[in-house]
């Protein structure tokens, strides 16, 4: 189903429709509203999977930032940001986290960096380091370098242990997380180039504490530039100039924050409303223009909507909720809803245990001698 591009009337009768379908035309034709898991990604397409889209304060429809870019069909995947809660959203499309090796870190806020712990912890099987790119910090503690050796030290004894399990030494490449640290100064820097995959920086402003920046990936004549976190800047103009999809933070409305307290005007005062964001949607023209960052509910969609389209009017404009997904390709972009994985997945092996280990456990579930020893065995290297 089509919506018209800017009709807030629709979105007062249909709220929560609109949270998906963003009152935009972004497509000429859908084929289906759904994406499943394992759907293959089109050699020329550039999917966008919004695996966090919400606040600090993250609930169960809206984790913090984080998107899941692929790039075609050999499922080259790249994340911007690993907010909190975001890679339960990514065990709930079932992308294996052993085929996600690199990460590009806007900035060190919790809300976009935390879960690269369960990121770096539990891929089994990735076949070589985690890749973390951030920016520096006013110190050298609060550069990404920093940062990633402290994850490194807080995971220890955890990596230890499962060392131990999965039988991997210790300093195996796919047991390891890497650092690449950039200067956040620099305009417009290329900070990775490979495989025909370019993804730039340059220097925001949050909270006047050094190290935000904005990121710009280009792929196969596709770009998308997320602004991270940050006020409306000349900068994010220039590093989105002719981007297809521009990936912008906004937040409010504004009539839901308590105005008088100090400590929310400098948080209004630090990122972006949504009339600013419209008027750089409407500067950039982008073919998909993404709002986010937003506490998304029957309640906030219609303001949020309005604030936007008072200053972009009539453009492609997506309001990004959890599990929306964005084939872009060069000849068009279409918009749909990830079908998450809602429990468990089990015991989905490819090689499951023959059916005689069935016997080696007693019904009252204790362990066999025999497998007790096995593991006492394996913990002291005997």
């Amino acid at each position: 189903m089509l919506i018209p591009q800017s009709s807030p009337r629709i979105a007062l009768k249909a709220p929560f429709l609109s949270i998906w379908l963003s009152l935009s035309v972004i497509t000429d034709c859908v084929v289906h509203p759904y994406v499943y898991p394992r759907e293959a990604v089109p050699n020329d397409t550039l999917r966008i999977i919004a695996l966090g889209t919400g606040v600090p304060s993250i609930f169960k429809s809206q984790a913090a930032t984080s998107y899941l870019l692929q790039l075609g069909s050999n499922e080259r995947n790249i994340l911007f940001d690993v907010g909190t809660g975001s890679i339960a959203n990514l065990y709930a499309t079932r992308v294996s986290l052993s085929t996600i090796d690199k990460v590009f870190i806007s900035h060190a806020h919790s809300d976009h960096i935390t879960d690269l712990a369960p990121l770096y912890a539990l891929a089994n099987g990735r076949p070589g380091p985690l890749q973390v790119w951030g920016p520096s910090g006013a110190s050298e503690a609060t550069g990404i370098a920093a940062i990633v050796e402290g994850l490194r030290q807080f995971l220890a004894w955890d990596q230890e242990a499962r060392n131990k399990v999965m039988g991997r030494e210790k300093g195996q490449p796919q047991n390891a997380i890497i650092a690449h640290q950039f200067d956040h100064n620099v305009t417009n820097q290329v900070i990775y180039e490979q495989d025909g995959i370019r993804i730039t920086s340059t220097p925001v402003f949050h909270y006047a504490t050094p190290g935000p920046v904005a990121l710009r990936l280009d792929w196969n004549n596709i770009s998308i530039t997320f602004s991270g976190d940050t006020i409306p800047l000349q900068s994010f103009l220039d590093l989105g100039s002719g981007s297809d999809v521009v990936l912008h933070e906004t937040v409010g409305p504004r009539n839901s924050f308590h105005l008088q307290d100090p400590t929310t005007r400098n948080i209004l005062l630090n990122h972006t409303s949504q009339s600013e964001v419209g008027a750089i949607f409407q500067k950039l023209q982008p073919r998909l223009a993404i709002a986010t960052h937003l506490s998304i509910n029957e309640y906030s969609i219609v303001p949020i909507l309005s604030g936007i389209r008072s200053t972009y009017p009539t453009g492609p404009l997506a309001i990004a909720q959890d599990f929306a997904v964005w084939d872009v390709s060069p000849s068009a972009v279409s918009q749909r809803k990830f079908v998450p994985v809602t429990t468990s997945a089990g015991y989905e092996f490819a090689n499951p245990c023959p059916a005689q280990h069935d016997l080696e456990v007693d019904d009252d579930g204790d362990w066999p001698r025999a497998a007790v020893a096995c593991c006492a065995a394996a913990m002291t290297g005997a």
